[in-house]
């Protein structure tokens, strides 16, 4: 690209600024935030470097007020810092804020449109995502994958009494067979599954680059050749563009080429291939291998990571696994694993899930929201295109400790804390579509562990010693780093159970 040509782009940036800022309102009142900079607005008040959540958090307190409103460059941007704020907004007004913004990285470069959590509101987002809900409403769940479910929860806890030391790579199986059973029917029978790799790779991407790409703030830029300088952006995009098509193509491939030789195993995919597709402009094929490829590329990253923070939990606070423990023995007895069937008995195990998801937030600032139109709260200005950040970190991290006994009614509060669920999972219009799926999941597993081992720091430590230099990872899903943990069978025959259930299971 020319000199001439990267002056004319530079030009009609500032020319485009100067015009939306001369536009502004100016009976409008703003809410509170940075005030902007001329021209470049609160490019440099935003934060970066990963973690932004915290440093959100950390303006919030400084402005005392739980919304914060910026403007980059012309583009408005409001952070939710509360729950009740986001309740108000993003479920309440949610006609309003169910939009998406551009995300010029991710949708346009990498050409990650196809994803209905991405996908802008509309008519083809309505379609993609009524089909996804459809398959994961509760009773769908309870009849078609409870026994996915059960089989490979399972095989997970002969896998961590064989090799307790290698948990991650034993969540990441159980979570990813779970995903691929439910969506292409094809059983993983190892963490080295080449669909459990890919899903890795999408993951460890995602970590590299976290936080605002610099052409998201300058959608001009995407018109950049690789080789320009500053222009590395690019090359990300190439990766996580052919990522993109093979986490698409890949699975639903294998999938097709069983149906057609009638050796698929009934599953999501199998189901969709069945029924004709609602939307004209789409195959049968574009839209059953996106829907497939939204449930594959999500749902099994956000469960590990609920579980590895339930498993830190557990250690830190010992009293409250002792407990959990005690109502398990009263109801389960030590000559089973626990059942869905049980939950209802289990009240205190069923907080501890809820609690998980409230201490460390799974992703802490979500995915973004776009307004719709005009709109005003606490009587400041909310303008049309909007982009819309709730940051669940302190909608559902204060108080910072782990106490299951919050969700209790009290005099104050009749209907205890909010359920994190309401955050974790998304809002409004938003809200996760597999919500229900994975708080099964996470129930069961929790149930599980914490019913055949005995959870405990390496060294004894429990409290904020427990969580000496561990750190939790950027991205739009946050993993804690690698840290050591002891599970010990917590009877005399339990390994016999867990091996008692595995043999069912294969029956």
């Amino acid at each position: 690209m020319s000199s001439v040509a990267v002056l004319g782009l530079l030009a009609a940036l500032l020319l485009s600024t100067l015009s939306y800022v001369w536009c502004l309102p100016s009976n409008k009142r703003r809410l509170p935030g940075p005030k902007p900079k001329i021209l470049i607005g609160n490019l440099i008040d935003l934060p970066s470097g990963g973690h932004e959540w915290i440093q959100y958090a950390a303006l919030a307190r400084k402005y005392a007020s739980d919304v914060l409103y910026f403007t980059v460059l012309g583009t408005p941007l409001l952070v939710i810092n509360s729950f009740e704020a986001a309740r108000e907004l993003l479920d309440k007004r949610g006609a309003v804020y169910s939009d998406r913004p551009r995300l010029v990285m991710i949708k346009e470069l990498m050409e990650w449109d196809w994803n209905v959590a991405l996908m802008s509101y509309g008519k083809r987002f309505s379609a993609y995502r009524r089909a996804v809900q459809q398959e994961f409403q509760p009773t769908v769940i309870a009849q078609s994958y409870h026994q996915v479910i059960v089989r490979e929860i399972a095989a997970f806890l002969g896998r961590v009494l064989e090799t307790p030391d290698s948990l991650v790579d034993h969540l990441k199986h159980m979570t990813g067979a779970i995903i691929m059973m439910v969506a292409y029917g094809h059983q993983v029978k190892s963490v080295d599954d080449p669909f459990i790799a890919m899903n890795e790779a999408v993951r460890e991407h995602a970590e590299e680059h976290p936080g605002v790409a610099l052409v998201d703030v300058f959608p001009i830029l995407k018109y950049l050749p690789t080789w320009f300088p500053g222009a590395s952006f690019q090359r990300a995009a190439a990766i996580g563009r052919e990522l993109s098509i093979r986490m698409r193509v890949e699975p639903y491939n294998m999938v097709k080429a069983r149906t057609e030789s009638g050796n698929a195993i009934p599953c999501m995919a199998t189901k969709l291939l069945s029924q004709d597709p609602p939307l004209e402009e789409a195959s049968n094929d574009e839209f059953v291998k996106n829907c497939c490829a939204v449930v594959y590329s999500a749902g099994a990253d956000t469960t590990a990571a609920a579980l590895r923070n339930f498993t830190l939990a557990m250690f830190v606070y010992p009293d409250v696994q002792r407990r959990a423990q005690e109502e398990l023995d009263r109801v389960v007895g030590r000559d089973r694993l626990p059942t869905f069937q049980d939950q209802a008995k289990l009240p205190y195990v069923l907080k501890v899930m809820k609690e998980s998801l409230r201490w460390r937030a799974m992703s802490p600032l979500g995915v973004p929201h776009a307004t719709l139109e005009d709109d005003e709260f606490q009587g400041g200005y909310i303008p049309k295109g909007t982009t819309v950040l709730a940051n669940i970190y302190p909608c559902t991290r204060n108080p910072d400790s782990f106490n299951p006994d919050r969700y209790l009614p009290t005099p104050e509060k009749p209907d205890g804390e909010p359920d994190p669920a309401r955050a974790a999972f998304g809002f409004g219009r938003r809200i996760c579509p597999g919500r229900f799926f994975a708080e099964d999941s996470l129930f069961l597993t929790i149930a599980s562990m914490l019913h055949v081992f005995t959870i405990s720091h390496p060294e004894s430590l429990s409290g904020n010693d427990a969580l000496e230099g561990i750190t939790w990872s950027s991205g739009l899903v946050s993993h804690p780093s690698a840290f050591a943990v002891n599970f010990t069978p917590r009877f005399h025959s339990a390994p016999d159970v867990v091996r008692a259930a595995q043999t069912s299971r294969d029956a």
